[in-house]
């Protein structure tokens, strides 16, 4: 199923993302031993500003074709924010099923630090670009200064703790034990010693949150190439898959405590327990915390319980986030599902060096994506029995 991958992550990228996308694709491509020619089909995402600042690129897909010289067949554009990557798998895999394909490069990143030097976030993008919407409220919705989704998350973590009892102890033990996992990741940006006091005496950003529990928006790209070709990895299948798409707003949610991985994890048929490794969306702890009780490893309400009660280290009982997770390497465009994927892949091909779960070989991903959490895929890889 991947005949290769790859991941470029920088704090600055100084040339230009097209530059950068090509660095990850030339990687894995040398990985599958193949060549641009090759590959048939494409699937990516774009979001506002993350190519070179730019509020948006015309037909992009034709864009990131045209820079590669990628001839295909199959085009697909997704846009499901953090959780296209997983999606951009299913879509290759099913159109390589159907004979639409042999080889799909799915392509997920872009540069933040162009969005970042405006002082916003891609949800905050009407800040910089007046002429971007956000939501077709905006002249109601987008009336106070915020830097969303940060005000968001927030918010739900104000919001769980009053309901659960949910401390910022718990919330920083993530944090801590993923940071002990990126110690052994040299890839990651982040690798100096961390406890959940360091966590919580972090400077507050939004109140609960603190400055060690939000992701850092990085430049970077993956790119995964999804194949029908035999290849030195190992092959791989889909056990699971699922997707949840929330339409509604903030202020129009029945509750903000949890994620449409209620949802996308349903639909995926898959019991989260059977897995070996997780890889749960890390925006911030709230998001991983919120997701543990969405794909039922616990039940709604005792995510700070189950934290404290399991080791989430690579050497733990619940491995969780093993190589660090984008808290650590940081959130490229401000997408974090790539960075879940290669790490999974990485996992189940034994290439975690430093970092390696032993006896890896079912692996749960779930992305989330968008403002107020819009979007949520669930994607378990492994053999099949």
């Amino acid at each position: 199923m991947f005949a290769g991958f790859a991941g470029r992550i920088y704090r600055k990228y100084e040339g230009s993302a097209f530059d950068l996308m090509s660095e990850a694709v030339a990687e894995a491509l040398e990985m599958a031993g193949m060549e641009m020619k090759q590959l048939d089909g494409l699937v990516t995402t774009e979001l506002p500003g993350i190519f070179d600042g730019k509020a948006n690129l015309l037909m992009f897909t034709n864009q990131i074709r045209q820079y590669l010289g990628l001839k295909a067949r199959y085009v697909d554009a997704l846009d499901f924010g953090g959780a296209s990557a997983l999606a951009s798998v299913h879509r290759a895999y099913k159109a390589i099923r159907a004979g639409e394909a042999e080889s799909v490069l799915c392509l997920i990143g872009g540069k933040a630090s162009d969005v970042r030097a405006k002082g916003v976030t891609v949800d905050s993008i009407d800040r910089a670009y007046p002429d971007v919407a956000v939501s077709p409220f905006d002249e109601f919705l987008r009336v106070n200064d915020d830097l969303n989704p940060v005000s968001d998350y927030a918010l739900a973590a104000f919001r769980h703790s009053r309901l659960f009892g949910t401390t910022d102890g718990q919330r920083a033990t993530i944090a801590a034990q993923q940071r002990f996992n990126a110690k052994g990741n040299a890839k990651a940006l982040f690798k100096s010693d961390l406890t959940p006091e360091q966590v919580v005496a972090s400077p507050m950003v939004a109140e609960p949150l603190h400055l060690l529990e939000i992701v850092y928006p990085v430049d970077g790209f993956h790119a995964f190439i999804v194949s029908k070709r035999q290849t030195r990895l190992r092959t791989l299948d889909i056990l699971g898959y699922g997707e949840g798409h929330w339409h509604e707003l903030p202020p129009e949610q029945e509750d903000i405590v949890s994620t449409p991985a209620v949802e996308s994890s349903r639909r995926a048929s898959f019991e989260a327990g059977r897995a070996d490794a997780y890889e749960l969306y890390d925006s911030f702890t709230i998001t991983t915390l919120m997701q543990i009780e969405d794909i039922k490893l616990a039940t709604k309400g005792k995510g700070g319980e189950f934290v404290e009660k399991h080791d989430l280290t690579y050497r733990g009982d619940v491995p969780l986030n093993t190589g660090g997770g984008s808290l650590n390497m940081g959130q490229p465009g401000f997408m974090s599902g790539g960075v879940l994927l290669e790490e999974a892949l990485l996992q189940l091909n034994g290439m975690a060096e430093g970092h390696q779960v032993s006896g890896v070989n079912r692996v749960y991903l779930n992305g989330i994506g968008g403002w107020s959490r819009s979007h949520s895929v669930t994607l378990v890889l492994g053999e099949k029995n």
